[in-house]
């Protein structure tokens, strides 16, 4: 091994401190600046060599924007210590990307380096899984999967250090399966066995995992596969639109009569009113979201869910428009670079193309699901190590490709987030701006832990003032009558509640967080009429007539008989 190659090595290991302080929610200071100076130490050398030190990174741009919005949404963050293992797995994820595209070494090192990874994670979730202690599935075909898992691991003593979310599992095995399937294809002799046995462990833990999400992402990926690999473009052309009809009427019947798909269409659409509140700082990275939702939306004090079950919902939402925009950014100039190197053709073909395909696993797997940026962070570097793998396989394919991509093409991208940025500073406007940091100031006041009293009330005050410029600007911005109308609901000011609700309802009229404060603020000034036909609209019906039978106790602990007697009746209407 040249000196090189070992340096490039050596090189790999550098971000993986940042990444562990993330995993671990390493809170030294000391510790986190030596993980930051050891993930910067490549760069301080590559400087000083003489030369062209550094491969042209085609995703440098919007990676660059991507850590900058991670880290301004320490900010909005009611409490950073719930974002920083986000943002330390994430800064060590894209320093372990530049690391991978500089690197000297082969593709098909890189790459059985991938495999092996996924496959080991994949070895101990089956070879752990009766002692994970998961939860019992009904009994279907998925049952009978699961308890083949358990008859095989339950001989095996147990070894547990930790369990992994199996969509997590999921999420970091799937991409790394069509860099199995490469190498199968590729290699001669014991060789072929190996990485056969690879393949076998990583699709039967695909299958233990139970993420239908996966299972989707994975065949879609495939049939991006076969449709690229067809020689004539018409051809090509027939079938892919064939194929994008026939996903969009399975979506259709699989909503229609799927429970968990209306669920979760419900989940993103309450996501997106959320995001309209916080679009310009969102609500910072992490565990954040448990919280805001369960206060500003469900208007509960205890959390419900932890995470938005999509890749592009959870970081609008947690980094706000200009997160979002870098990730969309990401995606295309990415599949722009895949285009180009198509077209270029081989020598190293089979591996570029199981690594973008591995890349358009993941990517399609993080519109059901966002598993690796909430409780499995662990599976965040292998999204970024091949999306690195794709880029190095498609620089050996094709060397000058970058530069083959005419000048007015590659401002194509750029220019269009540039232009999706002025319209969504148009789109919400100063009104906007102003409504999002109220409701920043407000989330601090009621969610950050181990403020005084007197802070928490200073806090509230700048947000009621955020908040009354916003709506001077715009007297209907639905932000700041929503928020200003729950502050007085909690102040158990109704009159003046009902009427900034009313205005937010007629702005948002399906909005289901307004449409269950103004339902209560009819409630309890004893309009039940209107207050039913109201909460009847929500999508979560019988959990509103229960906290409506707490409401009922409560108004009765706090000498309030008259809106006790609402909450019951209101509780009894909705329940039948």
């Amino acid at each position: 091994m040249s000196s090189k190659q070992f340096f490039s090595l050596t090189e790999l290991f550098y971000p993986l401190p940042l990444i562990v302080a993330g995993l671990v929610d390493a809170a030294n200071p000391v510790f986190l600046m030596a993980a930051c100076l050891v993930a910067l130490l490549p760069w301080f050398v590559r400087w000083g060599m003489p030369g062209k030190s550094t491969r042209p990174a085609v995703l440098a741009a919007p990676l660059a924007l991507l850590a900058l919005s991670a880290l301004l949404s320490l900010w909005p963050s009611y409490d950073p210590a719930l974002s920083l293992p986000v943002l330390l797995t994430l800064l060590g994820s894209i320093s372990l990307f530049f690391a991978i595209v500089n690197t000297s070494l082969s593709p098909w090192l890189l790459a059985k380096v991938s495999v092996l990874a996924a496959a080991a994670l994949a070895l101990y979730f089956i070879g752990q899984y009766a002692h994970f202690n998961y939860p019992a599935e009904p009994e279907s075909w998925q049952a009978y999967v699961n308890r083949a898992a358990i008859a095989i691991s339950q001989p095996l003593p147990g070894l547990v250090f930790f369990t992994p979310h199996v969509n997590g599992v999921a999420a970091f095995v799937e991409g790394a399966l069509f860099i199995n399937l490469a190498l199968v294809w590729q290699a001669r002799g014991r060789q072929k066995l190996v990485w056969s046995i690879t393949l076998a462990n990583i699709v039967f833990a695909l299958l233990v995992s139970q993420s239908r999400g996966a299972w989707f992402a994975v065949a879609l990926a495939m049939g991006v596969g076969v449709v690229s690999s067809l020689p004539a473009p018409k051809l090509r052309a027939v079938i892919g639109l064939t194929g994008v009809l026939l996903l969009i009427i399975a979506s259709g019947v699989f909503l229609l009569w799927s429970d968990v798909a209306r669920s979760r269409i419900n989940l993103y659409v309450d996501s997106l009113y959320l995001f309209s509140a916080y679009p310009f700082t969102g609500i910072g990275l992490g565990d954040t979201f448990a919280m805001v939702y369960s206060k500003y939306h469900l208007l509960i004090n205890v959390p419900f869910l932890s995470y938005t079950h999509n890749l592009f919902l959870t970081i609008g939402l947690s980094l706000g428009i200009l997160g979002l925009l870098a990730l969309l950014w990401l995606v295309l100039a990415f599949f722009q670079f895949v285009i180009q190197v198509e077209k270029a053709g081989p020598p190293n073909h089979l591996l570029f193309r199981a690594a973008w395909l591995g890349v358009t696993a993941q990517l399609g797997h993080g519109f059901t699901d966002a598993t690796r940026f909430s409780n499995s962070l662990w599976a965040m570097p292998m999204l970024f190590a091949l999306l690195a793998l794709a880029v190095v396989a498609g620089q050996h394919n094709s060397r000058n490709v970058v530069n083959r991509i005419q000048p007015a093409r590659r401002w194509v991208i750029p220019a269009g987030m540039g232009l999706l940025l002025l319209a969504a500073g148009w789109w919400f406007g100063p009104s906007g701006w102003y409504a999002n940091l109220g409701a920043v100031y407000q989330t601090r006041a009621d969610l950050s832990p181990n403020l005084d009293d007197a802070t928490r009330q200073a806090l509230r005050a700048q947000a009621i003032t955020c908040f009354d410029r916003a709506l001077a600007i715009n007297p209907d911005q639905p932000t700041a009558n929503y928020r200003l109308g729950q502050m007085a609901l909690e102040a158990q000011n109704f009159d003046q509640a009902l009427i900034l609700l009313a205005r937010a309802q007629a702005r948002q009229p399906d909005n289901q967080a307004v449409l269950k404060a103004l339902g209560l603020a009819y409630a309890w000034t004893g309009q039940l009429d209107r207050a039913e036909a109201l909460l009847r609209r929500r999508n979560d019906l019988s959990e509103v007539a229960e906290e409506l039978g707490t409401w009922s106790w409560w108004w009765g602990t706090q000498n309030r008989p008259d809106l006790s007697d609402y909450a019951h009746q209101m509780a009894n209407r909705l329940a039948q």
